[in-house]
């Protein structure tokens, strides 16, 4: 059985950033440097045109969730979270984000069981007030379109042959910055 590493994130950075300022800077740029390949992979894997015709921004050119509208379809970002998460036991230090949420949308569509959960949506706000509306299978025609063209599901599989990899090399820039604060608190 592989042997579990546990962190102390918060408490990690928090010392890294008393003892030397720079150091903290100096992590997250490795770790950037790392996550480089990852990131590129993801890139070259989202499609530079919308997959359904609908989801252009022809077809939609005011709405928030048009392909490439607000953030680039192809942006994903590098994040680093010291905080726990309260919803799963482990929570990633280091993470990639897709930042459009159209791609994202698109990228995990039909990963559910593609059953509406409610007859309507949960109440959000509109205009001063609140609303929902009734759910009419929209949803699940695009799930279908996507599937049926192959245009969904490229974000994880374009790294999946990385990731443990990646996981080993952040593993040990995490290692060498914890040993550097355990020597200086020693």
């Amino acid at each position: 059985m592989a042997q579990q590493v546990v962190y102390d994130a918060k408490g990690l950075l928090a010392d890294i950033k008393a003892i030397e300022p720079g150091l903290k800077k100096q992590m997250l740029a490795e770790a950037r440097k790392i996550s480089e390949g990852p990131q590129t992979a993801i890139r070259e894997a989202i499609p530079s045109v919308a997959p359904l015709s609908g989801m252009s921004r022809e077809k939609n050119p005011n709405g928030r969730l048009a392909w490439g509208a607000g953030k680039p379809a192809n942006k994903v970002d590098f994040s680093i979270r010291a905080t726990g998460s309260r919803k799963f036991a482990i929570t990633s230090l280091f993470r990639l984000i897709v930042a459009s949420p159209l791609t994202a949308l698109a990228d995990i569509a039909g990963k559910g069981s593609g059953v509406p959960r409610n007859a309507r949506t949960k109440p959000y706000s509109y205009k001063g007030g609140t609303r929902t509306h009734r759910v009419n299978g929209q949803g699940e025609a695009m799930i279908v379109n996507l599937k049926k063209r192959n245009k969904s599901n490229f974000v994880y599989p374009a790294v999946e042959g990385k990731l443990g990899s990646v996981e080993a090399e952040l593993k040990l820039v995490v290692e060498k910055y914890a040993l550097k604060v355990n020597r200086k608190l020693n």
